[in-house]
């Protein structure tokens, strides 16, 4: 009889100064204590102790912002037990997917909802290099153990079950700093994102409420911005209503704008350099399509159809299309502007702006599925600066742009870079 050899326990990537195979046992095992918050909902105060939910338990770390408080006496009575402490694991326990934290500090107590409290042995286990695995396992636990259906719920017993390899203590304790940085990394992009975008949603407030105007060359104003309906500058031409079964990432001749793309991850100003759009299969015969109905540059592709009121009438402008054949598909219109009137990326955030997204919401139609029609959608009014103003927002507004996409990159990289550490550091 073959008598199978045991797993070595031992990373990929490991700090040298290390050589001891890692241990496996439950998380149960490794556990002084393995509880959870309320699954109701008690009445919130103004002021008091912290009362997080699920929403505030990010990936690294306890977000305080926005939280509810309840009376301590309140909490003293109902959720004490939890007690929270320093190096204590957090986990999102019901949702589509988990996210884990390590308590870096404790100034005050706080109770929790939907949220399971992880209090580890600290003498054999470090909450902070716990985490790190946790957040590692996270995309596997909802899949392999939760139970339920569209609101999957992680039982305290299956969160016990959980097997965790873990090496010496100082080896967990190097582990979980070195990560620390990578993830204060993460977080300081992220913010530095979210930032930026908030800063381009009130410049472009300022803008297109005319309070914050450029000037001509010469320092003098531009003439004041004239109201127009979409149809007094826009006409519309033909799309198709090919679903993506008829389209492919592979080859062909003619690409195609396919709406939910334009809802999930076409930018405003859309570059066909940068963007990844299918082709029309080659059983489709691209002969019967009209040469006005190609794409032209300049041109706004609008999301016709949506389920909410957030992306109806989403739109994109198109400002390079690398001199191929590009149609706007199912779900769309075709708005092409008067050029003169108009300056090639401009367009794209007008129809962003708030009092043009506010009108689009006032003439969707529908109950499950909203929709708008390019006889409603040619009297939204817009108020438009001359050509020359516009082309000093376009570019203004763009720059901020393209400052989010390279924050976004790093931001990108530096979380493909964890994923890969976690791969190789973690058995």
């Amino acid at each position: 009889m073959q008598i199978e050899k045991k797993k070595i326990l031992v990373p990929q990537l490991r700090f040298q100064e290390f050589k001891d195979e890692w241990e496996k046992k439950t998380l149960s095992e490794l556990a002084k204590k393995i509880t959870d918050g309320t699954h109701d909902t008690p009445k919130p105060t103004k002021e008091g102790v912290p009362f997080l939910t699920a929403i505030h338990i990010k990936d690294g770390f306890v977000d305080y912002n926005n939280c509810y408080y309840l009376d301590q006496e309140v909490h003293n009575s109902i959720y004490k037990r939890c007690n929270p402490e320093k190096d204590d694991l957090l986990i999102v326990n019901i949702g589509a997917g988990t996210a884990t934290c390590a308590i870096n500090s404790v100034d005050y107590e706080f109770s929790l909802k939907n949220v399971a409290l992880v209090k580890p042995k600290k003498e054999i286990l470090n909450g902070k290099f716990l985490a790190q695995i946790q957040r590692k396992k996270s995309s596997k636990i909802f899949n392999q153990l939760t139970s339920g259906g569209a609101q999957p719920f992680l039982s305290l017993k299956e969160i016990g079950r959980l097997n965790i390899s873990f090496p010496t203590l100082p080896e967990q304790q190097k582990i979980a700093s070195f990560l620390s940085v990578v993830d204060e990394k993460i977080q300081q992009l992220s913010r530095k994102k979210e930032l930026l975008e908030q800063y381009k949603k009130g410049v472009m407030q300022q803008l297109f409420l005319g309070k914050l105007r450029f000037k001509d060359e010469n320092g003098k104003d531009y003439p004041d911005w004239e109201e127009k309906t979409f149809g007094d500058i826009f006409s519309f031409y033909t799309t198709n209503s090919l679903s993506r079964e008829k389209l492919n990432y592979e080859n062909g001749t003619v690409r195609n704008i396919h709406y939910g793309d334009i809802h999930t991850k076409f930018k405003t100003l859309f570059n066909l350099k940068n963007e990844l759009v299918p082709f029309i299969n080659s059983d489709f015969d691209v002969s019967k399509i009209k040469s006005e109905c190609y794409c032209q540059e300049g041109d706004l592709v609008i999301a016709d159809a949506s389920e909410d009121y957030a992306d109806i009438g989403k739109s994109i402008e198109i400002i390079n299309l690398q001199n191929e054949k590009v149609i706007a598909g199912l779900h769309t219109f075709l708005a092409r502007p008067n050029k003169t009137k108009m300056f090639i990326g401009f367009s794209g955030y007008i129809l962003r702006s708030t009092n043009f997204r506010k009108q689009i919401m006032t003439i969707a139609q529908g109950s499950k599925v909203l929709s708008i029609s390019t006889g409603r959608i040619s009297m939204v009014k817009m108020k438009i600066p001359c050509v020359q103003e516009q082309q000093k927002i376009a570019v203004f507004l763009s720059s901020i742009d393209d400052k989010i996409e390279s924050v976004n990159q790093q931001l990108v990289q530096t979380q493909i870079f964890k994923k890969g550490l976690l791969q190789k550091m973690f058995v």
